[in-house]
């Protein structure tokens, strides 16, 4: 220790007759090599994570609480039933970054909430686009029958999601509400959507959300009411590389295979979630969206 002290050119421990104590110097350097052991441990895990994921032949990119979506569970089981030996790799993250992924070469295929892949070699088509619900905690004044209007949520505070995918964190959920008459009192911010809904279930408070939700959260965690008066809408969009490897294409196939029993489901309206307080929460193109 006295020769780091003599290499660093300060004291790092007080030595007296009752013991050690470490100095500032001391306390600092101990907290940084705690930080470099954390990082080294993290780095270790990224590569076996990565390790284990270089054997598998596919790489999809999914955005947040993708795994609501039933046409995901059934595009993955098809092509693990056609091809068990290919295994897929998964990445979560947000659009922006599993875009520049695709992009990049590092995925295969990849979920993008309200972006194109914009690329010659990409090809993406739209999933569906869905429209924003209220959901509030069951004792909640707004968690009643029916669906609400914009005006009904004037001062009442709302639990919010921080985007971190836009430019300064712009949030259009925020400026939509805004031109529609409505100046959102912002009760909490959250880091993510399931941060959100720890927020309001724990505080009893309420959000607006993707209508999608519905299909995340137990039933009755929360009471859901459509709002008739709000127009925004969240887009949903499919990219892949095209052409790609064989397996990454029959991949690429199976989703598109699943996703068009999905919208059929939304179209005649025997999907999951479809409808709520009598109005439709999802739209589809009439004609296959892939570019």
């Amino acid at each position: 220790m006295r020769e780091l002290e003599a290499d660093l050119g300060c004291a790092l421990l007080v030595r007296g007759g009752r013991g050690v104590v470490p100095t500032q110097a001391g306390l600092a350097l101990y907290q940084d090599a705690l930080d470099v052991l954390d990082a080294a441990a993290e780095a270790g895990q990224r590569a076996r994570r990565v390790g284990l994921e270089q054997e598998r032949e596919v790489r999809l990119g999914l955005v947040q609480t993708a795994r609501k979506y039933g046409f995901l569970h059934a595009g993955l089981a098809a092509f693990n039933r056609d091809f068990p030996s290919a295994g897929v790799a998964l990445t979560r993250g947000l659009s922006r970054d599993l875009a520049q992924c695709l992009r990049q070469g590092a995925l295969d295929a990849t979920l993008l909430y309200e972006r194109h892949a914009a690329a010659e070699r990409f090809r993406d088509r739209l999933v569906h686009r869905e429209r924003y619900v209220l959901a509030a905690h069951r004792a909640h004044t707004l968690a009643r029958p029916g669906a609400a209007r914009l005006e009904e949520l004037a001062g009442v505070p709302l639990d919010c999601v921080l985007r971190h995918d836009t430019a300064n964190n712009h949030n259009f959920l925020i400026e939509h509400c805004r031109l529609h008459g409505l100046d959102p009192v912002v009760a909490r911010w959250a880091n993510s959507p399931e941060e959100m809904f720890d927020f309001v279930a724990i505080s009893g408070g309420v959000c607006i959300t993707p209508a999608s939700t519905m299909l995340l959260l137990p039933p009755g965690q929360l009471v859901f009411r459509a709002l008739a008066d709000f127009t925004l809408e969240l887009e949903l969009r499919l990219a892949w590389a095209d052409p790609a490897a064989d397996a990454a294409s029959a991949f690429a196939a199976r989703l598109n295979e699943a996703i068009d029993q999905h919208q059929a489901g939304l179209r005649d309206g025997t999907g999951a979630g479809t409808v709520l307080d009598g109005v439709a929460l999802y739209r589809v193109d009439a004609a296959r969206a892939a570019q």
